[in-house]
């Protein structure tokens, strides 16, 4: 009888928690670059061939070389800097200040001096547009800003209503924000800027980010699961547990769509994720926890910031989109297909 009950038990954990194979995860090779700061924010942004690196701690931005990281002063003494964008056409470069209330506008290029707007709220993520027109994620008091394209003051606002952990930009230029508390999807038009829709999701729990597609629909990354959902509302789901069961950090979908790279909490693994299989296709380990990807058209390069508490640092390592793209072994996993009623 005990032995019975003991290939139960045995049968029953490793249904509910089952291991992914360790032959799916292979050591990153050499980056292209390796570049540290001081531990803390550390955010990236480009337009029209430039690429800029703000560092919250040191409270400086930096023009950055994007083939050697290597970085140049652009100005420093920032009070509080949180976040920057660059827009479309890449003349103007925006830092949000957040604890003074206020953006810093000043030329993308190495001249001319800064000039800097009150905007009288606590701005967080701040968006270039498709329309060369710049947007406020104020998550304190969940609202979206859209400033005045000459004035950079807001000139209008949408009141959310949730928390909501980062905005993403499609193709055609809507904003798309992962609803924390309502396990939801809020989908904003720019001209006129309006809430389109909220698509309710079902079983992806406490999203954090969102991913539009480019055929129209969405990946999500949530607590529980990773969400895929097309235009017509049929909804993939792949849960998440093992290594992965502590909840998506960060979701990027590579270029055409097919492909996205994801990371995980409390993980040094970064997964290549097959969008319409839905599956885990291959894992590298990162040699510090990553905290943030950045893909940019002009460069064929994968940025990774990354936490290295040990020596209180934050890096940046540039890898070759290729690292990403090996033959490693695919790790099997299942998905639900469901239709949103």
């Amino acid at each position: 009888m005990s032995t019975r009950i003991a290939l139960f038990l045995f049968f029953f954990f490793f249904a509910l928690f089952p291991l992914g194979p360790a032959w799916g995860i292979e050591d990153a090779s050499a980056p292209l670059f390796s570049r540290s700061f001081p531990a803390g924010r550390t955010t990236l942004a480009a337009g029209a061939g430039r690429l800029f690196l703000l560092s919250q701690k040191a409270g400086s931005l930096y023009r950055l070389d994007p083939r050697t990281g290597m970085p140049a002063l652009r100005i420093s003494g920032l009070k509080n800097p949180r976040d920057m964008a660059v827009g479309r056409y890449g003349g103007r470069l925006l830092v949000d200040l957040e604890s003074s209330r206020s953006l810093l506008i000043l030329p993308a290029e190495e001249a001319g001096p800064p000039f800097e707007r009150t905007v009288g709220l606590n701005p967080g993520q701040i968006l270039g547009g498709a329309d060369d027109r710049y947007y406020i994620a104020a998550r304190a008091v969940h609202i979206l800003y859209a400033l005045d394209p000459d004035r950079y003051s807001p000139r209008d606002w949408i009141a959310v209503g949730d928390v909501f952990p980062r905005v993403a930009r499609g193709v055609d230029g809507h904003l798309w924000m992962p609803l924390f508390r309502s396990d939801a999807v809020l989908e904003v038009g720019t001209a006129p800027f309006a809430v389109l829709r909220t698509v309710d999701l079902d079983g992806c729990s406490s999203p954090v980010r969102v991913a539009p597609l480019p055929g129209g629909g969405f990946l999500a990354g949530c607590e529980d699961a990773i969400l895929w959902q097309n235009p017509t509302g049929q909804t993939r789901r792949f849960v998440l547990r093992g290594p992965f069961r502590h909840g998506v950090r960060a979701l990027k979908l590579l270029p055409g769509g097919r492909l996205a790279l994801v990371l995980f909490h409390r993980s040094r693994r970064l997964v290549l994720f097959d969008v319409q299989a839905m599956k885990v296709t291959s894992q590298v380990r990162l040699p510090y926890r990553p905290l943030r990807l950045y893909l940019f058209p002009n460069w064929p390069i994968l940025f990774v910031v990354m936490n290295d508490p040990d020596h209180e640092m934050t890096w940046l390592s540039g890898y070759p989109l290729t690292e990403f793209h090996g033959q490693l072994d695919t790790i099997p996993v299942t998905y639900n297909s469901r239709k949103k009623k």
